[in-house]
């Protein structure tokens, strides 16, 4: 009897071992726009949904080639809906640098913007202004600098009155995701204190394409590749809701 069951034994040992199938789990729920939503991991459910989560389990082993299919096309839509999440998330920070918040009273628009001169950096704050066919400065706002200007003749302000103007060597000023590189500045000083450090003008302005949203009180930079952003994040949020 001992040698009759160790022959058994060993018949059984012998005998393929079959490995049964993981299951693979999703889940859905229907949300507030009537929309059935699939998700591959139940904390990726809303907390709102999860009470009328219904839970799908399918053994790959038992599933017909239509289910198999079916069962394929949802992971795969999953998939894409993950790709699309990062992708959109990588534009929307690159959307965010081209914007440069900005001090909007009225419409009157004022930017940060920064200098550097012989390793010293100063920030002014500079009113985006079209109608100026230069940058201009005011000597209060850039004495600290200690750059030594070479005189540029007369400036006429409102009101008649004439000025002298200096020019003023930069290493570089920079504000948002815009950075000029050497410049020659103009400085003034006004006869009064204006509340603002001097005005951006068309010899920068004309180089770049941007706009104001006075809503958000933004100033856009490099609005062609924003719009071009824009536009595909929507493409990709619209593949994503498929």
């Amino acid at each position: 009897m001992k040698v009759k069951s160790l022959i058994a034994g060993l018949v059984l040992l012998t005998q393929p071992v079959w490995v049964t199938p993981v299951a693979a789990e999703i889940y859905h729920y229907v949300d507030d726009r009537g929309r059935k939503v699939y998700v591959d991991r139940q904390s990726q459910i809303p907390p709102q949904f999860r009470s009328q989560t219904q839970r799908l389990k399918e053994e790959s082993a038992t599933l017909s080639t239509s289910e198999r299919m079916r069962r394929e096309q949802t992971l795969q839509r999953l998939d894409a809906q993950k790709g699309a999440r990062g992708e959109v998330a990588a534009i929307e920070a690159e959307m965010a640098s081209l914007e440069q918040r900005a001090n909007v009273n009225g419409n009157s628009v004022q930017v940060p913007v920064t200098l550097r001169y012989l390793g010293k950096t100063k920030t002014v704050n500079l009113i985006v202004d079209t109608g100026a066919s230069r940058t201009v400065l005011h000597q209060s706002a850039v004495r600290s600098l200690g750059a030594v200007g070479k005189p540029a003749g007369f400036a006429q302000v409102v009101g008649g009155a004439r000025i002298p103007t200096s020019l003023i060597p930069v290493d570089g000023l920079s504000f948002g995701p815009v950075d000029q590189g050497k410049s020659e500045l103009l400085v003034i000083e006004p006869t009064a204190a204006p509340g603002y450090d001097g005005l951006l003008g068309m010899d920068i302005l004309s180089q770049l394409k941007y706009e104001i949203d006075m809503q958000r009180k933004v100033v856009i930079w490099h609005a062609d590749r924003y719009r071009e952003l824009a536009r595909t994040k929507q493409e990709l949020l619209a593949k994503a809701e498929e």
